[in-house]
């Protein structure tokens, strides 16, 4: 036997798996025989499934306790612990789902640095422990991101280009109309680029001596971010050296730091012991699994395919991501993911790679 482990993140009307869709999923788990299991127990039980929301949007509170209660569906949420906000826990089903979208809250989260009213509050992740039904866990502190190449890849072009709420965490606030784009990934999976800020600069000004936005909307984005490269590669051929690679002393430092930074936040609001972690985008290294060990992880979450043999399952554990489907479709996948050789197989012939992050290039 195999541990289906599910992963969800917003349940709200905009979501991928909304309100209705989550109740048709569980009447589906609730029908397939298999017992639904706490994280504690994931270790040890000869069969069943696990539920996981990662993000800790507040619609788990509006809108998913009420269902998981209805079905007697356990679940464990992995909160980033920054964007947990104050106040008395919200009427349960009395609003909507998250008012926006889940990249809209990060990325508006992402620009205050703080708390969010798309996510849990510190009320709702206690009132949800003490259903009995949900536990907490982590999924970073900041679930940041960050360059991880050095190739020029594209330019904020605001409205008139590719946006990506992570903008702000990759370039330290910096929103400026024409500045570089680079690889992006998950700040716990690699080390770090950093720009040259002279190229910024000579980038912004150079488009906001022309009229920025209006300029743009006049000549196109694909003929400004021609121009816009042409002016990056002059300026590199004078200033070659300008960004750099974060060190490997730094990249692990700042590893642990938000590691311990969750699980410290997350303990003194909450009590008890907070030492699983999911892993933002599922992107992992072998630094990410030796920081989060470090750390006192004892269990690390990804978005690999696979099984996760019953009684075997140890450091990491494999999940799937249920779609807005019916409940054939959810059946369909419990049944590979119940065994072992079929869940093996599906990994195999479905082609989807684990999200190990390779090396970056460049020296440190």
């Amino acid at each position: 036997m195999s541990i289906p482990v599910l992963a969800y993140h917003a349940l709200g009307p905009r979501a991928g798996v909304g309100p209705e869709s989550f109740s048709a999923h569980l009447r589906a788990l609730a029908s397939s025989g298999l017992p639904s299991l706490a994280p504690v127990q994931l270790g040890s039980a000869p069969r069943g499934f696990l539920l996981t929301f990662d993000d800790g949007f507040a619609d788990l509170w509006t809108h998913g306790l009420p269902l998981l209660r209805e079905h007697g569906v356990r679940a464990v949420v992995f909160a980033i612990a920054s964007r947990a906000g104050e106040g008395p826990p919200r009427p349960a089903g009395g609003v909507p789902g998250s008012p926006v979208t889940g990249n809209r809250a990060h990325g508006e989260a992402a620009r205050t640095g703080g708390a969010h009213p798309a996510f849990l509050r510190w009320s709702e992740l206690a009132a949800l422990e003490a259903s009995g039904l949900v536990t907490v866990q982590s999924h970073s502190f900041s679930h940041a991101m960050g360059w991880v190449g050095d190739e020029i890849v594209g330019f904020h072009l605001g409205t008139h280009g590719k946006r990506h709420w992570s903008l702000v965490q990759c370039t330290g606030g910096d929103e400026r109309l024409g500045i570089p784009r680079y690889r992006r990934g998950s700040a716990l999976a690699h080390r770090l680029y950093h720009d040259d800020p002279a190229l910024r600069d000579h980038l912004a000004e150079w488009l906001a001596a022309r009229g920025g936005e209006a300029y743009i909307a006049e000549r196109g984005a694909a003929a400004v971010s021609g121009e816009l490269s042409d002016q990056a590669r002059g300026f590199q051929t004078v200033r070659p050296e300008g960004g750099g690679w974060e060190g490997e002393e730094r990249r692990i430092e700042r590893t642990l730091e938000e590691l311990h930074r969750a699980r410290q936040e997350l303990e003194k609001r909450l009590g008890g012991t907070r030492d699983e972690l999911c892993l933002p985008w599922g992107e992992y290294d072998e630094v990410t699994l030796d920081c989060a060990r470090r750390a006192g992880i004892r269990r690390v979450y990804t978005l690999d395919r696979g099984p996760n043999p019953a009684g075997r399952i140890g450091f990491l554990v494999n999940r799937f991501e249920p779609r807005a489907r019916g409940s054939l479709w959810l059946r369909l996948r419990l049944w590979l993911y119940r065994s072992t050789a079929r869940a093996s197989l599906y990994a195999r012939v479905s082609r989807r790679r684990p999200r190990r992050s390779g090396r970056p290039r460049g020296r440190a």
